[in-house]
């Protein structure tokens, strides 16, 4: 990866691992505080919503500010919220804070893809946006793990999600200013009409939202109900994600090499076929080595489909795609747990592997249409 763009990603890295930090933080804190379960989980939506209100402005964002400036501002909003939440222990503040952090959230994540994106050379583009999907992966893992360090009492792990962000923002200056500019008018590109020149994409988008989200939150319960023992039923979530992480660097660098579409479809084979033989395979001791499989199919299609957006679009589109895979990604992870914690409550829990098999089932179809 050429140096400037490495530069840039470590300061994604740093970036997104406070806010991976942030989450289970705040949670922890407010049930310390002896929040309720739903007051918690309100609590834990309002990031996201705040990510979904700023989106529809990034576009014109990047066009008056330029990337990194935009992000500079995005990195500057978050290190205020986290100082914020270091300094007060009031509910209605904390939800203000938490609101705040999801917008510049939604300014750091769209504005990193498309300076990434859009500057990588069209015949490295999936191996450099595999490798940088792979890093983004380890942020998952930084921001608890150095929790789990600190601890989640009193001030310090908020003031510590400062500091990764000031080292950021270091990292971010250091890269200097992104290549080129964005010189056509953000209403000059209509969100339906990019949606519409890559559905394909999108879609793939949205599946791993949606996927990812229940690996991530009922991926354990679903082991628990099959009979996982309770310390590895948490295991299943890390093997799974490494799968996601390993499968964004391969078959990021298979989209410079094959055709881009049917990795896609491949890649959506398998996200319907291996769902299905994980209670089985959980009953019988081989979940391992097929959850690896398919979180492998389930980071190769993010990385095909932005790969294809770095490819289709560039300039002011590119932002627009950028800004709504954040948004089409997001909304699958909002939408997917409690979907499928309504079909575990009636299926039982298989009920999950089984609705996401169907689910994939009919993304691919739509994925898998001519000239799509």
């Amino acid at each position: 990866m050429p140096y400037r763009l490495l530069l840039v990603t470590a300061a994604g890295f740093l970036s997104a691992g406070s806010f991976w930090l942030f989450l289970p933080l705040l949670s922890l804190s407010l049930r310390a505080d002896g929040a309720s379960d739903a007051l918690v989980g309100f609590m834990a939506s309002l990031p996201w919503i705040g990510l979904l209100a700023v989106s529809g402005f990034i576009p014109r964002l990047i066009q008056h500010l330029g990337l990194q400036r935009m992000v500079l501002a995005g990195m500057v909003l978050s290190i205020g919220a986290f100082i914020g939440f270091a300094l007060t222990r009031d509910l209605a503040a904390w939800g203000a804070l938490a609101l705040l952090l999801g917008m510049s959230l939604g300014l750091r994540w769209a504005g990193l893809d498309t300076w990434i994106n859009g500057s990588v050379p069209e015949h490295l583009r999936g191996r450099l946006i595999g490798g940088y999907e792979l890093i983004m992966s380890g942020s998952m893992a930084m921001g608890p793990g150095l929790l789990a360090l600190l601890g989640s009492v009193g001030e310090t792990p908020f003031l510590a999600a400062a500091a990764l962000v000031c080292g950021a923002i270091m990292l971010l200056l250091s890269a200097g200013r992104e290549a080129g500019g964005i010189a056509q008018a953000a209403e000059a590109i209509r969100g339906r009409d990019v949606l519409r020149a890559e559905a394909a994409s999108f879609i793939g988008l949205a599946l791993v939202g949606l996927s990812e989200a229940c690996n991530l939150s009922l991926l354990p319960v679903m082991g628990l109900g099959l009979g996982v023992s309770p310390h590895l039923a948490p295991l299943l979530v890390v093997v799974c994600q490494a799968g996601v992480a390993g499968g964004a660097l391969v078959c990021g660098t298979l989209a410079d090499r094959l055709n881009r579409r049917a990795l896609k479809i491949g890649a959506g084979i398998v996200m319907v076929v291996l769902p299905l033989a994980v209670p089985a395979a959980m009953r019988h001791g081989a979940v391992w080595p097929v959850l690896v499989f398919w979180g492998a199919a389930q980071g190769g299609m993010f990385t095909v489909a932005v790969v294809k957006l770095g490819t289709r679009f560039s300039g002011t589109a590119l932002a627009k795609a950028m800004s709504l895979a954040m948004v089409i990604y997001t909304l699958g992870g909002i939408a997917g747990p409690p979907l499928m914690g309504a079909l575990m409550s009636l299926a039982g829990p298989a009920g999950l592997a089984y609705g996401l098999a169907a689910v994939a089932l009919a993304g691919l179809a739509v994925i898998a249409r001519p000239g799509r």
